[in-house]
C-alpha cells in the first residue's frame, strides 16, 4: 500500500513513560462537583494551547506510534504527526469548517478532518473531539457520561462512542492538564502521552 511506509513510522505502541505528576491537595467529596465546575470554567477561558507528546494507536494485531505536536488557537488548529527523524510527516491545518492535509509536499482539502486523515492512515482518529478531550473537557452540547476524580477533574468520559480515561495530570501555569489519555472505540485503542503544555489564558 502507498501509505504502509508512512504508517510504520507514524504509529506504534509507545513504551511506558515515567512522568512527574503534580497533584493538588484532595478536597472533600461534597466539593467535587463545585471543583469540576470551577475547573471547567477555567479551561473555557483558555485562548490558546499547544502540546508536545506522543500518540500510539493499536488495532487488532497492529500498533504504531508518532510524535504529536498540536497547536490550538481558539477554533483553529495545527497538528503535526511524524516518525523518527521527521519521517512520514503529516500536517493538518484547519478549523471546524475545513482542513488542509499536507504530506510529501502535496496538499489535500476537505471539510471533514477525520475522514481526510482516515484516507491517509487507515484509522479514524476523532480530531474534532480531541480538541476538548485533550484538555480534559467533554464536547459541548453533546450527551456524555462523566466520572470525576477526588480533585474535581475528569477521570473517565464516555462520548461519541469513545471511552476516554485520564491516567495522569500535571500542573502547567496553575492549570491541571492531562498528561496521559487512554481512549478506545470498538477495538481501536489510542493513547496520548503529553510531555509539555504551553497555555495562553487570562491566568496562564
Amino acid at each position: 500500500m502507498r501509505y504502509l511506509f508512512v504508517l510504520v513510522f507514524l504509529f506504534g505502541l509507545s513504551g511506558c513513560e515515567v512522568l512527574v505528576i503534580s497533584e493538588p491537595t484532595p478536597i472533600a467529596a461534597i466539593d467535587v462537583e463545585a471543583a469540576w465546575t470551577a475547573h471547567n470554567k477555567k479551561l473555557d477561558a483558555l485562548e490558546a494551547w499547544d502540546i508536545d507528546g506522543r500518540i500510539s494507536i493499536r488495532f487488532e494485531e497492529e500498533a504504531w506510534h508518532a510524535t504529536l505536536l498540536w497547536q490550538q488557537i481558539d477554533q483553529a488548529y495545527h497538528i503535526r504527526l511524524f516518525g523518527p527523524f521527521g519521517a512520514g510527516a503529516i500536517e493538518l491545518n484547519g478549523s471546524p469548517q475545513s482542513v488542509v492535509l499536507t504530506q510529501d509536499g502535496q496538499q489535500q482539502y476537505s471539510q471533514d478532518p477525520e475522514l481526510l486523515l482516515f484516507q491517509q492512515v487507515g484509522f479514524k482518529v476523532p480530531i474534532n473531539g480531541l480538541r476538548y478531550w485533550a484538555v480534559g473537557q467533554q464536547i459541548p452540547d453533546k450527551s456524555a457520561k462523566i466520572e470525576l476524580d477526588e480533585f474535581g477533574r475528569l477521570a473517565q468520559l464516555e462520548q461519541d462512542g469513545w471511552t476516554i480515561r485520564y491516567r495522569g495530570y500535571t500542573n502547567s501555569d496553575g492549570y491541571m492538564m492531562p498528561s496521559k489519555i487512554f481512549m478506545d472505540n470498538k477495538g481501536l485503542d489510542v493513547r496520548i502521552v503529553i510531555g509539555r503544555w504551553q497555555l495562553t489564558g487570562p491566568k496562564a
